[in-house]
């Protein structure tokens, strides 16, 4: 099927002053010129102009796009693979910065204390981020729930997750109190030391123990937000890939963090699927 250049603008947010460009440097070419004389677009451009705009969201130049784009399909899943990882590191920038607002508004209110350093924890203007503490695998257990409250809790990554918390903050949501915070943290402490405990008795991900384990970590994640199944397994590959949820969860134990991932792998199968 074919689309007239007004309907892309239409559907894809792009203007048609924006299409003209593309088409003049060649970045999008039409697919064909009616007898109308508009210009038309089929479904391989569509897809095209869906890369564009990724590369521009993550913040590449319009020169550096056109050697980004692909038109092999496997080429194709490649690059949107580096996106998507892309994005769900930005993902988790942005949930950095959501914690700070939230502890700030909590101190501000009185409901807990903030330390000055952690005024800063999310930014990156300094060229690093910190995420997490970096303390040893030997105190990493130990000192969980004070790394929680010095570095933001980054665990609720995902994209459409980080709006949603954007957008309750703008609308004036209740931030959770000092005590539910602690609460909250103390949870997920005790769910990895029983996840540590399974691994230790030899248990497999898919088994019933820690399928219960595994529930309560997903009625954990519900506090903050409600993940579709998607979701939930992108949160579990996250853990995995990211440097910062590895150093923590190798606090506990070695093989966690793909423990973790793979019984939520499951879960997100049985009950969010």
């Amino acid at each position: 099927m074919a689309y007239s250049m007004v309907d892309v603008s239409g559907m894809s947010g792009v203007s048609l002053s924006e299409l003209g460009q593309y088409a003049e440097t060649g970045l999008l070419n039409p697919a064909f010129v009616g007898q109308d004389e508009d210009i038309y677009y089929e479904k391989p451009e569509l897809l095209r102009l869906q890369q564009i705009l990724f590369c521009k969201e993550v913040g590449m130049e319009e020169e550096e796009i056109r050697p980004m784009l692909r038109d092999n399909p496997r080429d194709m899943i490649r690059i949107m693979q580096q996106h998507r990882i892309e994005m769900l590191e930005k993902a988790l920038h942005l949930h950095g910065l959501i914690q700070t607002l939230d502890k700030t508004i909590s101190y501000l209110r009185g409901e807990q204390e903030l330390n000055e350093d952690e005024l800063y924890a999310g930014f990156s203007n300094k060229g690093r981020h910190r995420l997490l503490n970096e303390a040893t695998s030997d105190h990493a257990t130990k000192n969980f729930s004070e790394q929680m409250q010095t570095e933001g809790n980054q665990k609720y990554n995902a994209i459409s997750s980080s709006a949603k918390q954007a957008t309750s903050l703008s609308e004036g949501q209740e931030m959770k109190s000092k005590e539910d915070f602690l609460d909250s943290q103390a949870k997920i402490d005790r769910i990895h030391l029983d996840l540590q405990s399974a691994i230790e008795n030899g248990l497999q991900p898919g088994s019933s123990e820690v399928q219960q384990i595994i529930g309560r970590h997903l009625e954990w994640i519900k506090d903050y937000y409600t993940p579709t199944a998607e979701i939930y397994r992108d949160l579990g590959n996250l853990y995995v890939e990211h440097k910062n949820f590895r150093q923590m969860y190798d606090g506990y134990h070695p093989k966690l963090a793909e423990f973790l991932r793979d019984g939520m792998m499951i879960k997100a199968e049985q009950e969010l699927s």
